[in-house]
């Protein structure tokens, strides 16, 4: 059986954290490992370090931004070409796989027929008491929710099924990726960033597949190195991609039962940050609210697709986004 994992680290202008990043792959003692690094057309020397250090490494350079969504996809379907390999590892530069990882998750995920998604704990790089996500799930105001995020570690936790893992360091089975009915855009590439992997996250689910937390894996994140250099970009986007991650994945009935809740979250939202002073953040989460609720037109047909194949009860669902296993 094939065992291979291949993992896709998407850069822009992070030539700075891609040495340790590649360091902690080639640190594991699982031998069956390639990666493929996608250049988001950095102006930095990014590939030339690449090139140079780091030899083995195969990279793909493109000529413009593709966002995280279209640059894991064009790394995954050149990995997938490889009929060695049965896993997909994402990995982002400011993230650190501590010593067995891939060993651990592969172990585990092997056992697992209907497996799609898989996260090891983890922590915070700074501090590795602190958790930085166990899992991710939508909760019943309809926002994207990282597991455990700034909890203390104490006891370990799991192995468990969860809703959705956070795709900072995660593995995803072939299997899973050459079943679900969007081929080699397994990213929505419609989002740019921001949500893609609860948005795929929710997919699985719906579809049967079953998504791990597998805690004796640990992973390291800084969070945000590339995406918080624009805070309010970040809020737009976010605002506006949930908009499409709901539609895309809920039945009708569970959308108007979350309805509610999702306005008075945006209304709390919005009154926070102005009291905060945050009136330009304010005005860009309404903007990406509003923006995303006029873009759903564009994700009708994948809305059809994605329901048309539901295997779970809606009461499933439901039950796993109380707090996401």
């Amino acid at each position: 059986m094939p065992s291979k994992v291949a993992f896709i680290v998407v850069g822009w202008n992070n030539a700075d954290l891609l040495p340790d990043c590649f360091r902690s792959v080639y640190r594991q003692t699982y031998n069956e490992v390639d990666i493929y690094y996608i250049d988001n057309y950095s102006k930095d020397n990014s590939v030339e370090l690449v090139k140079k250090d780091f030899p083995n490494v195969k990279i793909i350079e493109l000529d413009y931004n593709t966002g995280f969504a279209k640059g894991n996809n064009i790394g995954i379907a050149a990995a997938l070409k490889d009929p060695e390999v049965a896993y997909i590892g994402l990995l982002n530069t400011d993230a650190r796989l501590k010593d067995q990882w891939t060993q651990k998750i592969v172990a585990f995920a092997s056992k697992k027929p209907k497996g799609a998604l898989y996260q090891g704990m983890t922590l915070d790089y700074y501090n590795e008491d602190i958790i930085d996500s166990t899992h991710t799930y939508v909760s019943y105001n309809g926002q994207a929710t990282q597991g455990s995020w700034r909890y203390y570690y104490q006891n370990e936790i799991g192995p468990k099924k969860v809703f959705g893992v956070n795709a900072a360091a995660c593995l995803i089975s072939r299997k899973f990726i050459e079943a679900q009915p969007f081929g080699q855009e397994l990213f929505d590439e419609r989002m740019f960033m921001y949500l893609e992997d609860v948005d795929l996250a929710a997919r699985a689910t719906v579809l049967g597949w079953d998504n791990y937390l597998v805690p004796e894996a640990r992973a390291l994140h800084m969070g945000s190195a590339t995406s918080g250099k624009n805070p309010g970009f970040s809020l737009y986007m976010t605002f506006r991609n949930n908009s499409a991650m709901l539609f895309k994945n809920f039945p009708l009935k569970m959308l108007i039962r979350m309805s509610p809740a999702i306005l008075r979250g945006d209304i709390d939202t919005l009154r926070v940050l102005r009291r905060m002073g945050k009136k330009d953040a304010a005005r860009r989460v309404l903007k990406g609210r509003i923006v995303g609720i006029l873009r759903l037109p564009l994700f009708i047909m994948k809305r059809r697709k994605v329901l048309k194949r539901m295997k779970v009860p809606k009461g499933y669902m439901w039950n796993l986004m109380r707090n996401g296993y």
